[in-house]
């Protein structure tokens, strides 16, 4: 069973110490990704802590998702929560 979080534990993880994004419901931890983000760390921070799925898709593929973003797959955000 995937691990559940609402939308404040989600907005906590907005740092380089801490990098969480939101991507069609699904959290991801992209901190130790940073560095290695084709497009740059600072584009993943601008996202971070908040719902990035309209930026992720206008950018990547479905494959991409599935090489890079299921190893960082952390869990879901709680159904209903606003971000």
């Amino acid at each position: 069973m995937s691990k559940v979080f609402d939308a404040e534990e989600v907005k906590k993880h907005a740092s380089e110490k801490s990098a969480w994004v939101v991507v069609d419901g699904q959290v991801y931890d992209v901190t130790d990704f940073l560095d290695d983000h084709p497009g740059g760390k600072k584009i993943l921070l601008r996202n971070c802590g908040k719902d990035a799925t309209d930026a992720f898709w206008s950018y990547h593929s479905e494959k991409v998702m599935e090489k890079q973003g299921k190893p960082l797959k952390i869990g879901q955000v709680k159904e209903g929560s606003k971000l």
